[in-house]
């Protein structure tokens, strides 16, 4: 009597068979094959019709004839072709089939004769006679109604009392169902990476890529730009569908790239880059762009070799770097010293002496001190913010961008960073010129072109051929080759080389960047193949920095026992004396010769 009085919970369910299949433990093991057969249904997909098929009986689909009878006959393979019985709220039943979608399907590249000679890698995925249908279906549920209509706030059955007023008896709709079922057809039936999931069921089985003469597409576009922002939780981002099929055309028609009609035919693919929902005011040059760029396999590409040198670069400049670095904490751990180290020290205590002494030993004025700490917090925004992109499948980069509000926050964060690492780097620029114009006019007697080359030559950073020099006697030294090490001035070569990866990577990583994030403008002048090589660049530039800062300079300045906790010459200015003594001799000497001080024994001239 209850269902009865109750249209749409008896048209729910008309024959009962939830009674059983509502318990989640219904379910058998058939020993012959080892499979579990559940055949347990979630009622509340049912009852609060939570999908299109919410409206069906379960004898729309399995013939009355085999479920009636308790304990049910055996049953036949669904045909999801067959015609259904809609039930309405007037009482009145409408007849529907799929019928159209597999006439769709059999004109498209994925015909059900195709999809049934199907061989995978682990053996058959459905059982004989299933529909090729459950290939890519499951059972259908809408998606959220919030995420299109956040304004809509549902609060049970009183949010559509409004439209109940006529569509209640008058003209009789469930608005309820139909605004969540329209709600959920125009927005994609899968968020980006349950996509990628679907196609990869037949796209990423090794035996049926190598019948079909198939790339790994599904791992190519996890690996892109569009699926690691799925990846960091972008539903927004471009998903399989967004590609291969052209805008308001049905899925089941998705066609062959070779086909004229077909969204991603060489005529056509610019098209699909520039719809409304992913790039508008992009030029077709945009559509040259690899959303499936896959290096190891496309090892003529000039994308690979690009890749190739940059990881040459790494290992070239990183990797002998890390050398130098552990081999001189391994001189620091036999106890082995610079043999005039001890007489360089009494000279700083002498200078330390004389009132001016401290001021001429500080190596780092205060505006070189703000430079370097407002570079400091910089660069850790950025690697904190531009990293998760690199490695978007680690469970810690889901969590650090979800920490930070999301990827378009950490995004917004990242853009904004950059551009003021540009700017601080423009102003860092202007800084040089304003010393280098301040040196060449102590310059006198010769041209001001000439004035300004030697200035330019003076620079505190300028890496000279005797100090190339130095740095081969350096190694001999580490490599135990030669009894002392060389003496340097203010800075060392490896602080020189520093300073001048940090010009190179910059410049290198503004533009990059710059470009990256303005791919619709640079579509305009530039191929979109350009954008491959930005984001390569970008990405291994970043990571050599990251590596070379992260595990080399932190060494030197925060876990080396000449500096251990943290060196104060970028706080203070003031170089501890071990490191002063050890490697900037020649910068004391100069200093104690300008206070007036002899070198040798530190006491001053008469």
């Amino acid at each position: 009597m209850v269902l009865a009085a109750n249209g749409p919970a008896a048209a729910s369910d008309p024959d009962n068979c939830l009674f059983c299949h509502q318990f989640r433990g219904l379910s058998r093991f058939d020993a012959p094959t080892g499979r579990i057969h559940i055949f347990a249904v979630e009622p509340s997909y049912t009852h609060e019709l939570r999908g299109p098929h919410a409206r069906l009986a379960c004898t729309a689909c399995h013939p009355r004839e085999e479920v009636s009878v308790i304990p049910h006959r055996e049953v036949s393979r669904v045909n999801c072709t067959q015609v259904c019985h809609l039930s309405e709220p007037d009482g009145l039943e409408r007849r529907f089939s799929h019928a159209p979608v597999a006439e769709m399907l059999g004109r498209s590249v994925h015909a059900p004769q195709m999809l049934h000679g199907l061989q995978f890698a682990g053996g058959p995925l459905l059982g004989q006679g299933q529909s090729p249908c459950l290939y890519c279906h499951d059972e259908p549920v809408f998606r959220n109604l919030e995420a299109l209509l956040p304004s809509l706030a549902l609060r049970g059955t009183r949010a559509f009392d409004r439209c109940d007023v006529c569509h209640a008896e008058q003209v009789p709709v469930d608005v309820a169902y139909y605004l969540r079922h329209v709600a959920a057809r125009i927005q994609p039936a899968r968020p980006p990476l349950e996509q990628a999931q679907v196609c990869g069921v037949c796209h990423s089985d090794a035996q049926v890529r190598q019948a079909r003469g198939l790339s790994d597409a599904v791992a190519s576009f996890v690996r892109s730009f569009h699926g690691k922002a799925a990846l960091l939780g972008d539903n927004s981002t471009a998903a399989c569908l967004s590609c291969h099929v052209r805008s308001g055309q049905n899925a089941h028609s998705m066609l062959a790239r070779s086909d004229p009609q077909s969204s991603t035919h060489p005529n056509n693919v610019a098209d699909s880059c520039r719809s409304a929902e992913c790039h508008p005011a992009a030029q077709p040059r945009l559509a040259a762009a690899g959303v499936h760029l896959d290096l190891p396999t496309q090892r003529a590409s000039l994308e690979f070799w690009i890749a190739a040198a940059f990881i040459l670069l790494t290992l070239g400049t990183f990797g002998p770097s890390l050398v130098i670095c552990l081999l001189e904490l391994g001189q620091i751990a036999v106890g082995r010293h610079h043999p005039e180290a001890h007489d360089t020290h009494r000279l700083i205590e002498r200078i330390l002496a004389h009132p001016d002494g401290r001021t001429r030993l500080t190596r780092f004025t205060v505006s070189q001190r703000v430079q370097h700490w407002v570079l400091v917090v910089l660069f850790a925004a950025l690697a904190i913010t531009g990293f998760p992109m690199k490695f978007a499948d680690r469970d810690w980069a889901q969590a650090l961008v979800q920490t930070l509000g999301g990827l378009q926050t950490t995004r917004n964060i990242h853009h904004w960073a950059g551009i003021a690492l540009v700017l601080g780097f423009m102003g860092h620029g202007v800084y040089c010129l304003v010393e280098l114009r301040r040196r060449a006019r102590r310059q006198t007697g010769v041209s001001p072109a000439v004035s300004y080359w030697r200035a330019l030559w003076d620079l505190p950073m300028m890496v000279r051929p005797s100090e190339l020099l130095k740095g081969r006697h350096l190694l001999q030294y580490l490599l135990g080759l030669r009894p002392d090490p060389p003496t340097f001035g203010r800075f060392s070569i490896k602080e020189k080389f520093e300073y001048i990866g940090v010009f190179w990577g910059t410049t290198l990583l503004g533009i990059t960047g710059a470009m990256l994030w303005g791919e619709q403008y640079l579509s305009q002048y530039l191929s979109g193949r350009v954008l491959n090589i930005a984001l390569i660049a970008h990405t291994y530039e970043a990571f050599l920095a990251v590596i070379h800062v992260g595990i080399l300079h932190i060494v030197n300045v925060m876990l080396s026992p000449h500096v251990f906790p943290l060196s104060p010459a970028t706080i203070t200015g003031q170089t501890p004396l071990g490191e002063l003594a050890e490697q900037h001799s020649e910068y004391v000497e100069d200093v104690a010769r300008q206070l007036g001080l002899d070198v040798r024994t530190g006491e001053a001239h008469g």
